[in-house]
This record gives structure tokens, C-alpha cells and sequence, in this order.
């Protein structure tokens, strides 16, 4: 199943500093991000089938859009760990 991400936590910490945390629910954008998703997926299925239909050469836009998903899906689980010399940075992706 391609679920996009839930939540991105991004920490920031600084020596001699509070440090500070932002907490990103991206699960609030899903409906919307499911209309764009599916009407651009019936646009590229038809065009596709067009360009079949003229016999045309054609790109597969269907199967680019759905490997685009698969990509954003693949990136749950994620967590960045920056370190420098005065701050630490964490972003974790649910």
C-alpha cells in the first residue's frame, strides 16, 4: 500500500542554547494530496491510452507517477542525524 508519511519531527539542538523541536503533521495534507494524486492519474491513464490508440511513441506517465508515489511512500522510516560543531539536528519521518 503507498501511504505517504504521517508526521516529519525535525530537532534542532545548540550547545549553550535551548534547543527547539517542529512537528510537521503531514497527515493533515493527505486528503488533498489524494484529489491532486488522483486526478493526475486519470489525466496520465488517458493520455496513455491515447498515445496507444494513435500509435505514438509514449513516455508511460501512468507508471512514472505511481513510481513517484512508491518513492514518497519509501521514505517512512527515515531519520537524519546532522551533527556540526556547535548544533545537532534530527528528522525523523513516521
Amino acid at each position: 500500500m503507498i501511504l505517504p508519511p504521517y508526521v516529519i519531527d525535525v530537532r534542532v539542538r545548540e550547545q549553550g542554547k535551548r534547543g527547539f523541536r517542529i512537528w510537521l503533521p503531514f497527515v493533515l495534507l493527505w486528503p488533498l494530496l489524494f484529489a491532486i494524486v488522483g486526478l493526475a492519474l486519470v489525466v496520465s491513464a488517458l493520455v496513455d491510452l491515447v498515445l496507444l490508440l494513435a500509435a505514438q511513441p509514449y513516455h508511460h506517465y501512468t507508471a512514472f507517477l505511481l513510481g513517484i508515489g512508491q518513492l514518497v511512500a519509501e521514505t517512512r522510516g527515515t531519520c537524519a542525524y546532522i551533527v556540526a560543531p556547535d548544533a545537532l539536528v534530527d528528522i525523523e519521518i513516521y
